[in-house]
This record gives C-alpha cells, structure tokens and sequence, in this order.
C-alpha cells in the first residue's frame, strides 16, 4: 500500500522520480495570462530530458496543461508554473506568485557565497536533484541573504540557490558561466546589448567579482545585489514583475 499525503496511492510508483531526483522541470512566469519565453522554457526541458534519457510526452501535451492551468486563474496579473518530465510521468502547476518588494529593484538584496559545489556532470541541467541548492538557500537564508551562490569543483562561482548570476564592470555585462543555462538570464544578456551594453562570458572564482552582480531569473526578473548605479536602472526595469508596471 502507498500513501501520498495519507491517502492511497492508486498506479505505478515512479521510484526513480521520487527517490532518485530523475526528472527535470522548467520554472516559467506568467503575466496577464501571457507565459514568458515559453518557447524557450519548453525548448530547454525537451533537451534537457533527452539529455538524461527521459521520455519528453511533447510540447503539445505541456501546451494542453498550461491552459488548463491558466483557466484556474483567471484575472491573475502574476503566476509561477512549473513543469516537469519523469520516467512517465508528467507534472504541470501554477501558484499565484508574489515578486520581492519593489524596493529591492532600487536599493538591491544581499547574495553571499556558499560552502556548496554544483554537481560536475548535471550542473547545466534542471533537475530534480536539487539538494545543493536547497541547501545553499538555507545556508543564505539564515545569514539574512536572499541568495547563496554556488561553486563549482574548480572554484568559479557558477549558480545561485534560485537564480543565475552576472556581473556588470567596466561597462562590460558578464554572464557567469559553467552553471544552469538560465532562459532570463539569455534575455537580460539580450536586452542589455538592445541598451548598448558589452556582453561577455567567463568564468570568475569570487575574488573576481568587483562590480555589480545581478541575479536573474523566472521568479524575480533581474535584481541587483546592493545598490546599482543609475544607468543600470533600464535593464533592471525592463524585467520588472507585471505587478510592478501595471
């Protein structure tokens, strides 16, 4: 007999998806009914399970769920969804979603580093082996920070608990790489050239990191760690939750 939150369990138990972390899912915001870059979002979770050699049940599937999600919420201006792949076994959701205060897009957060390393070999991938990071974000948290950064086995700051990392110096925006290939984070690079910005990627171990780090991603758009310089403020503001710009 299986029991899921004291009620039998009727099916197949996915084992491997309860036990061993073997899935991999997609974080994606929502506003005014209109998914954010859901092309993208669905396009990295087909890759990403085809990498770990989960069954992907296609994007029209995830498509069917999505509106079914959003008929639950109608008149919602912000949604969180998450979509995920198994071994057979496929899971939508959606939750109203609060951003962090509008404050924290001027006068930024704190982020600090983590004795937490990303996994070698499944570091670019969302999966459901999430310990490190659940563990990294308890670690920030209870230093009073809204984000931990992660490492990965040569020493360069890679991922955050929740979101991914760059660094503005110099008139130059870098994209932190060697961890999860973050969707906001690719428009934020994107944007950032549309403002006239430089745009390059590297690798920096923490002592590298002078300047502006922001964090990026579905959940909170772009946030500054600390207070950003002015001229900063348009890419910050171009992601903005819909909340925010009604």
């Amino acid at each position: 007999m299986r029991l899921l939150n004291g009620e039998p369990l009727a099916g197949p138990w996915p084992e491997a998806f309860c036990y061993h972390g073997a899935s991999v899912f997609t974080t994606l915001r929502v506003e005014r009914g209109e998914p954010l870059w859901l092309e993208a979002h669905l396009f990295r979770l087909r890759r990403h399970a085809q990498a770990l050699g989960l069954p992907y049940p296609g994007d029209g599937a995830f498509l069917k769920d999505l509106q079914a999600l959003l008929a639950h919420f109608p008149g919602a201006s912000c949604l969180r969804v998450r979509l995920t792949v198994g071994e057979g076994v496929r899971l939508a959701e959606a939750r109203p979603y609060t951003p962090p205060p509008q404050s924290a897009y001027r006068e930024g957060v704190k982020a600090v580093l983590t004795p937490y390393r990303v996994h070698p070999d499944l570091a670019p991938y969302k999966t459901g082996n999430y310990l490190p990071y659940r563990l990294a974000q308890r670690w920030a948290e209870a230093r009073g920070a809204f984000e931990g950064l992660l490492l990965d086995a040569w020493g360069h700051v890679v991922d955050g608990s929740r979101t991914s990392p760059l660094l503005f110096r110099e008139g130059t925006l870098y994209v932190l790489e060697g961890g999860l290939e973050g969707i906001t984070r690719e428009e934020v690079a994107k944007k950032a050239k549309e403002l006239g910005l430089s745009v390059a990627r590297a690798f920096l171990r923490p002592q590298e990191l002078s300047g502006t780090l922001f964090l990026a991603g579905s959940g909170v758009g772009l946030l500054p760690v600390g207070k950003p310089e002015e001229a900063l403020l348009p890419l910050v503001e171009a992601f903005l939750p819909a909340c925010y710009t009604e």
